[in-house]
């Protein structure tokens, strides 16, 4: 290889790494699959094999939960954002919404130890007030969610899991299935 070639290679090798760490920054993650690192202290040799098995097992709904109801935050900004403008959320969510988010807020500004949930106040909201504000919306989404009965069907469902995996419960298998099924019915749909 010539002098100019290596140090074209080096080059373009160095902007890659740019740009991979920008990605990561932006929370992207660009390492290969299951490349994580867990917490070092806790090991499978300290629990039970069954809990083990659970967490592992939960920790696939837990992922499918938390990267579906990000999306459906990012879905609402974006339509509400075209369809009202920044300042869309004092225009269009419900008050007891908004009173729940600036409560929680309020709550988790006193411990300024630790780092903040969010920089949009629908980072603060639960999964339920997700369709909450859709169907207040109506009018700005019936183009794109089948009917209100369909979508609180989905949001119930996954509420109900959500809650169930985050509380340490465990689902079953033909549970873990329903989640999977409505988070790509809910996927395709909002495409």
């Amino acid at each position: 290889m010539s002098k100019s070639k290596f140090k074209e290679f080096v080059f373009n090798g160095l902007l890659l790494q740019e740009e991979f760490n920008l990605l990561e920054k932006e929370g992207i993650s660009i390492k290969a699959s299951g490349d994580f690192s867990p917490v070092s202290r806790i090991i499978e040799a300290d629990f039970s094999p069954k809990i083990w098995h659970n967490a592992i097992d939960m920790s696939s709904v837990y992922q499918s939960i938390f990267c579906i109801e990000n999306t459906l935050r990012n879905f609402i900004v974006e339509r509400m954002s075209e369809r009202h403008g920044l300042d869309w959320w004092a225009q269009s969510v419900p008050k007891k919404i908004k009173d729940d988010v600036e409560r929680l807020k309020t709550r988790e500004e006193k411990n300024k130890f630790f780092s903040s949930r969010s920089d949009s106040e629908i980072g603060y909201t639960m999964m339920g007030n997700l369709g909450q504000i859709i169907i207040n919306n109506w009018n700005d989404f019936s183009d794109i969610i089948p009917s209100q009965a369909w979508l609180t069907s989905r949001m119930d469902d996954l509420e109900m899991a959500r809650n169930i995996v985050m509380h340490t419960g465990v689902l079953p298998q033909i549970e873990i299935e329903r989640i999977t099924s409505i988070v790509r019915d809910i996927l395709r749909q909002i495409g």
